[in-house]
């Protein structure tokens, strides 16, 4: 049996999750965020950002800056440079917080 996650720290996410206006991936591609922007890197065709309300400390998200429904559609320069940055953004997070595995 699944028992439901409580991250208490991420309730004012739920509260206002279904008044944003488009994707926030998008919004972060362009950089639409300004200073809200939680980009930690900017690749051709990729973002490395944090996680506004984590789970986990280090939690990091690595996504295409086109707009696309499943992996399968990215290019393949698009899907080597998210595999590329994963595992830079891996190696930084093992420097950083020494965990005992990713996922």
């Amino acid at each position: 049996m699944t028992r439901q996650l409580w991250a208490p720290w991420r309730l004012d996410y739920v509260r206002q999750a279904s008044e944003q206006v488009g994707c926030v991936f998008c919004h972060e591609a362009c950089d639409g965020l300004g200073t809200d922007s939680l980009v930690v890197h900017r690749g051709d065709a990729v973002v490395v950002l944090l996680n506004k309300y984590p789970y986990s400390s280090g939690h990091l998200m690595v996504a295409p800056m086109r707009h696309t429904p499943s992996l399968g559609d990215l290019s393949p320069d698009e899907a080597a440079e998210i595999h590329g940055l994963t595992v830079v953004a891996l190696e930084v997070l093992g420097m950083l917080f020494s965990p005992d595995a990713f996922n």
